[in-house]
């Protein structure tokens, strides 16, 4: 991509260059999606468009190139140029694992927990390297874009043409390299229109972004951010400018629009034969631009670009965070292993390799929605990062290998202070207004005690104490023929029991159950009565006729079944152990095991309890009154408890009630039970009108939506629209 013009004459306007229109472009389309917010959404198809034109020739360009290049190349020059790579990679890499260990820093001490998620019971990611790196099928490695199976094909090929001599080897090579050029060309055209793609991807994203999301994730994105800036425009260049002839401002002079389009696209590959381009004429300005140079060039972009880069590489510093956005932290022991992993993982795409550390470490998955949202903002810069990488790389293996390579003492010194120095005054300062604008920032307690029902369809009352119903049931009467006499059916519910049925801040009763009940009452048109349960008496309360149904959350088991009448399950659950955050030695089974003993709390299901405890000999069971009384010791007489036996599902929610505890569970394996509604009396009539109500509520989504918002929480039909001027400020729509 030529940033040359012709000289004008005297009086002429001098156009306008290329990286002039991206940056307006980038800004109009800024302002444009502040303005009408939401509107905006659809012009994503626009920057979609330009994204795939600027894809169509970038993977048939590297394979004609590399096999081109390399086919022109000696063995000896061929083994120099990678001997060289691989040593200037390991450096880059060096730095980055370095910044990774450092950034953390800038987090300050805080405790948080979050909403229950399914990735707690999911399977680790399967990560198919074989797939990724060996090109089986090169035709379906080029389909699906597994750039470095690509390579390597393109790679093996090129060596195949080095063999071959003579005429036959000539036509080819002028061939493939005519097509290329075709390519190149074909690329050229597409640029022409990055003013206005890049106008409509940052239309489209300024306008669907929220400001509670930047911040739930300020930590770190401002680190990030940091680091790429630091990395990027000082780090980078002063190393390029103290071991070559190439001055700074240069460096930028020549790749500024490239750089400007990567910011815009979030993508290195669409524009890699641009940035090709650009480090030709930068080699052309310092007279460098000979043919093995610029072959070079032509071969070690593509064959970097597969590899990781500090783009990539720093990016995983979202681990480090999320592990402190949960309130626990990497501890200096798995320090090593994080380190390795984070370099193997930087091969794949972060969003391969996040969920895979995010596993290794023992981190909530759900960490990984929160990065996804994150890539909104992050990729713009990562790849920014990720394209100076490549520049570095190929300046300084160039260098290297071709005698124009010259260290600068004083400058690697002096570039080395000054790096020092502008880490350490900028972490510790982000650390001190992170923990001033954090200090309040926890608001899950908040949130989960405020939560409201999502539907109150029928009229309802709250009984102070579970007593019999007052009207009993008729001779040969069932429980549902009386339910739709008296228009009333009685709901048994436990007081305490987040999410599923428990008292909010407002002391109205909430919960997933309480939905659920209104539910219910809406499909047989009767009123609801709320009945609390007597802990440690439900299946005497319910055969003496207290309630119609329970619909809190109970566990299905054979001893359950055997003595009451259960409804089709509704919710399968996951068991796990509440414990406190610095408690990891309940994450893993073996560590678990080796304990002498420990303690665990349960809540009035001593079967469930007996089924968990079983596979730790040296393991206690205590039966609870209240769950207050594990977080709480309110009774003298309850010994210390390591940890509180309960659903994965339930356990969440009662840590952000307490977010200086966290949920493990210990089993190399999951204990899954079904959660069901008990029925009072045995009634075969209300069982089966219950069971196929909650069958129809799984099918239409209700069961869902309660499940996402009262378990997950996370409400679709409740979220606030984007903020934007058009609606905000001028209230032109509403």
């Amino acid at each position: 991509m030529s940033k040359s013009t012709s000289p004008n004459k005297e009086g002429e306007k001098k156009p306008m260059t290329l990286s002039t229109k991206i940056l307006i472009g980038l800004f109009i389309g800024i302002a444009t999606g502040l303005f009408f917010g939401e509107y905006c959404k659809h012009l994503a198809i626009v920057g979609d468009a330009f994204i795939g034109l600027l894809q169509m020739t970038v993977l048939p360009y590297i394979v004609f190139s590399l096999i081109v290049n390399i086919g022109r190349l000696s063995l000896d020059d061929g083994r120099k140029l990678i001997i060289q790579g691989i040593r200037f990679l390991s450096i880059l890499l060096a730095i980055g694992l370095t910044v990774v260990m450092i950034l953390p820093l800038a987090f300050p001490e805080w405790k948080s927990a979050n909403f229950f998620s399914s990735s707690f019971v999911a399977p680790a990611p399967e990560l198919d390297f074989l797939e990724l790196y060996i090109p089986a099928n090169p035709f379906f490695s080029l389909s699906s874009s597994k750039v470095p199976a690509v390579v390597l094909f393109s790679i093996l090929v090129g060596i195949g043409v080095m063999q071959i001599k003579g005429k036959d080897k000539d036509m080819l090579l002028h061939s493939l390299d005519a097509f290329n050029k075709a390519l190149n060309q074909v690329n050229k055209l597409v640029v022409k229109l990055t003013p206005a793609g890049v106008f409509a991807i940052a239309a489209s994203t300024a306008g669907t972004m929220t400001l509670d999301e930047l911040g739930k994730m300020q930590a770190y994105l401002l680190t990030y951010i940091v680091a790429v800036v630091i990395m990027c425009f000082w780090v980078l260049p002063m190393l390029i400018s103290a071991c070559t002839p190439f001055k700074y401002k240069d460096i930028f002079k020549y790749t500024k629009a490239t750089l400007i389009t990567i910011f815009a696209t979030g993508k290195i590959i669409v524009v890699l034969p641009q940035l090709i381009e650009d480090i030709k004429e930068l080699f052309e300005e310092y007279d460098l631009n000979s043919e093995e140079n610029n072959a070079g060039i032509d071969i070690l972009m593509p064959l970097a670009y597969p590899f990781p880069n500090l783009g990539t590489l720093c990016i995983f510093v979202f681990v480090p965070f999320a592990s402190w956005f949960i309130g626990s932290g990497i501890s200096l022991k798995d320090y090593p292993m994080f380190m390795g992993a984070t370099l193997l993982s930087s091969f794949v795409a972060p969003v391969t390799g996040i969920p895979f550390m995010l596993d290794l470490l023992k981190i909530p998955k759900d960490m990984f929605q929160l990065f996804v949202v994150s890539t909104v903002f992050t990729d713009r810069v990562r790849v920014v990062l990720g394209a100076m990488h490549l520049i570095t790389l190929t300046i300084l293996t160039l260098s290297s290998t071709y005698g124009f390579f010259k260290v600068k003492k004083r400058k690697i010194v002096f570039g080395l202070a000054t790096t020092v120095g502008l880490f350490f005054v900028t972490l510790i300062p982000l650390r001190i207004f992170l923990g001033y604008s954090l200090k309040d920032a926890y608001q899950n307690d908040k949130v989960i005690s405020n939560m409201q029902l999502i539907h109150k369809l029928v009229p309802f009352t709250v009984i102070e104490k579970s007593t019999p119903n007052p009207d009993p049931l008729l001779e040969n009467e069932s429980v549902l023929d009386r339910v739709k006499r008296r228009g009333k059916i009685r709901v048994g519910f436990y007081e305490d029991e987040i999410p599923f049925s428990y008292f909010n801040e407002e002391g109205e009763l909430v919960g997933f159950g309480i939905d659920m009940a209104h539910e219910l009452g809406s499909a047989l048109e009767v009123e609801l009565e709320f009945v609390p349960i007597t802990v440690g008496h439900m299946p005497e309360e319910l055969k003496n006729d207290h309630f119609d149904i329970v619909m809190s959350d109970i566990f299905m088991s054979t001893q359950y079944s055997a003595e009451l009448s259960f409804s089709n399950p509704y919710l399968d659950v996951t068991m796990a152990l509440v414990v406190k955050d610095q408690d990891d030695y309940f994450k893993q089974f073996e560590t678990t095991a080796a304990l002498d003993s420990f303690r665990i709390g349960y809540f009035e299901r001593k079967d469930v309890a007996d089924k968990f405890i079983k596979y730790f000999p040296n393991a206690t069971g205590v039966r609870l009154d209240s769950v207050n009384q594990f977080f709480y010791d309110i009774e003298d007489s309850i010994p210390a408890l390591d940890g509180l036996l309960t659903s994965a599902e339930r356990g969440a929610a009662l840590t952000l009630l307490h977010p200086e505890y966290q949920i493990a569970n210990p089993l190399p394996y999951k204990i899954t039970l079904p959660l069901a509604y008990p029925i009072g009396n045995n009634d075969e009539a209300m069982t089966s009108f219950v069971s196929n109500w909650i069958e129809v509520n799984k099918r239409d989504g209700t069961i869902d939506r309660f499940y996402d918002y009262w378990i997950l929480g996370d409400d679709q039909l409740r979220r606030k629209e984007h903020w934007s001027v058009i609606k905000d400020v001028l209230h032109w729509v509403d």
